[in-house]
């Protein structure tokens, strides 16, 4: 969550930005100074690493849940410029909406998992509650299906691996 409203808020601001830049011509002040610009990667790191520092030592899920979403606000401060600044791409290049999608999946994907891990085991939970219900005929029907199937299946099709492994070659 952290990660997308960062994305989101930080392409809002450059869009506005630069728009706001290009229309006021030669009164405009001057954006950044040739020595140094602070772009907002570093703001990310520095959200990156104080979310790391409260997760390293909080053991609060309150606290813990605040410090994720402060580090996600900063790897998605970090992954929006990443290609700007360590790939020395054009902000909007393709590659570099590539290298953030990459971050985004990733992420996603992490968390996608922590809530199909919560939820088998909220499952096999509710599979031992539910057990005792007036299903579990249906239950022991399916089950004893799909081993007849496994068995059938082993039956035609494992023939050739078991022979291999009984063989030594496979």
């Amino acid at each position: 969550m952290g990660f997308s409203s960062a994305v989101l808020v930080a392409r809002v601001w450059e869009y506005v930005s630069l728009e706001s830049y290009l229309r006021c011509g030669l009164s405009c002040p001057i954006r950044s100074s040739n020595l140094f610009q602070l772009h907002h990667f570093y703001y990310g790191l520095v959200l990156i690493f104080v979310g790391m520092g409260f997760l390293a030592v909080t053991r609060r899920q309150r606290v813990r849940w605040d410090a994720a979403l402060i580090f996600g606000i900063g790897a998605g401060l970090c992954a929006d410029e990443a290609g700007l600044l360590l790939a020395r791409i054009p902000y909007n290049d393709p590659f570099s909406l590539l290298l953030l999608a990459s971050v985004c999946v990733a992420l996603f994907g992490g968390t996608i998992y922590a809530i199909l891990t919560v939820l088998s085991i909220l499952l096999v939970m509710a599979g031992f509650l539910y057990l005792d219900r007036p299903l579990i005929t249906t239950v022991e029907v399916v089950g004893g299906t799909s081993w007849a199937c496994a068995v059938v299946l082993i039956v035609l099709f494992g023939k050739k691996h078991f022979v291999r492994i009984w063989e030594g070659s496979g």
